[in-house]
């Protein structure tokens, strides 16, 4: 699949996660988010970048658990609830906040 973004194409797989994780940039991720139909809040992109930094960290995208476990080591308890993740992304936290940040889909979601 693709997407035209500035005039420039970009390769996604089926569920339009990019396939060169390397073009991600801001402006990318507001249109992907767009693209959904979710407009990105502030605490959206809090979620989005803490992903980022768990895959920069650990050379993968964080489960679900995983995720809320770091969101709380990071101290954003406000956010680091099954409820207040899905309250931001009813598709999924972890595998739209992985998809929003560039990043590959994650390994144990469907």
């Amino acid at each position: 699949m693709t997407f035209t973004f500035n005039k420039r194409v970009f390769l996604t797989d089926a569920e339009g996660f990019l396939e060169d994780m390397s073009l991600w940039n801001q402006e990318i991720m507001h249109e992907m988010a767009r693209l959904d139909g979710l407009e990105l809040t502030d605490r959206h992109i809090i979620i989005i970048k803490t992903v980022r930094d768990y895959y920069e960290k650990f050379n993968t995208t964080p489960p679900m658990r995983s995720l809320i476990a770091y969101l709380k080591q990071q101290g954003l308890t406000d956010l680091s609830s099954s409820m207040a993740l899905a309250a931001l992304f009813p598709d999924g936290a972890a595998k739209s906040a992985a998809k929003y940040a560039g990043l590959k889909k994650p390994v144990k979601c469907v």
